[in-house]
């Protein structure tokens, strides 16, 4: 009787210590894989500044009026040309001509 009560511990004690090293080796994986994450976050943010940081700098009015002239051959209407059409209820800016 004693002997089936020792081998049933040992058996309790074997089936728990697989458990513990089963469970510390899924804790070890899953940081792993946070940390991979995390890292994957970090480059993708860093990623998210460097294209905001380009977008401010293609959209700035001097890239835009150099790509406009340069690619497609657009340039500023001559002094007195330019028509200013005001929408009923728009107050006129300074510097607005009425037509």
């Amino acid at each position: 009787m004693m002997l089936r009560l020792n081998l049933l511990l040992l058996v309790l004690l074997v089936i728990c210590a697989v458990g513990v090293v089963t469970s510390q080796h899924r804790a070890r994986k899953l940081f792993t894989e946070l940390d991979g994450q995390q890292e994957a976050a970090r480059k993708i943010d860093q990623e998210w500044r460097e294209l905001q940081l380009e977008n401010q700098t293609l959209a700035t009015s001097g890239r835009i009026e150099q790509k406009a002239t340069q690619a497609l051959g657009m340039h500023s209407p001559e002094a007195g040309k330019a028509i200013i059409v005001l929408l009923d209820g728009e107050a006129p800016s300074l510097g607005a001509v009425k037509p």
